[in-house]
């Protein structure tokens, strides 16, 4: 529980810290913080309750913040946190080369799932394609940010604990000889 709500505290801190970076920055040039936790978050964290959770609730946090369609941040940071947990199970993500690929890809496949999303649950609106010149700078700001995102949620994540600290381990060593 320790664990579920440092991590929520860490989602409300990179939500405000992004909110304040966009006031300065354009948007294309803006990175996903939230993105980049949820990532790091399926990356770094063993318990795949404790991510869905906290992935979700970041995504609905980012959903009433955002003023977009209510759940869609939500379900697409619970699929990024599922493409992040498998591909850290299938692929060599342990470098900062490539947790940066890695997000790159994710925040291209983010912006067309949200774009196939708002088309199909607003037809009236003006999304008939995603614009190349906003994804590319926005996907390398999260390539480049990354790396660190991953490291300090590894910290955060090994600072907090251990999450099955009271559990016993099973000892699984022979009673008697063998003959």
């Amino acid at each position: 529980m320790k664990r579920v709500l440092g991590l929520l505290g860490l989602g409300a801190v990179a939500l405000t810290l992004q909110g304040a970076v966009a006031a300065f920055l354009p948007a294309r040039f803006c990175p996903d913080l939230s993105f980049l936790l949820v990532v790091a978050l399926g990356l770094c964290w063993r318990s795949a309750v404790g991510g869905v959770c906290v992935s979700g609730a970041i995504g609905f946090v980012t959903d009433l913040l955002s003023g977009s369609l209510l759940g869609q941040h939500a379900l697409l940071r619970l699929a990024a946190h599922a493409l992040a947990r498998l591909g850290n199970r299938h692929l060599s993500l342990r470098g900062m080369l490539p947790q940066a690929i890695f997000v790159a890809v994710l925040t291209c496949a983010n912006a067309f799932a949200m774009a196939l999303i708002t088309s199909f649950f607003s037809p009236g609106s003006a999304v008939a394609g995603i614009a190349v010149r906003e994804l590319l700078p926005q996907a390398l700001a999260n390539a480049l940010l990354a790396p660190l995102v991953i490291a300090l949620t590894a910290r955060t994540v090994a600072r907090l604990g251990d999450e099955d600290g009271g559990q016993r381990v099973l000892p699984l060593s022979p009673r008697g000889r063998i003959a």
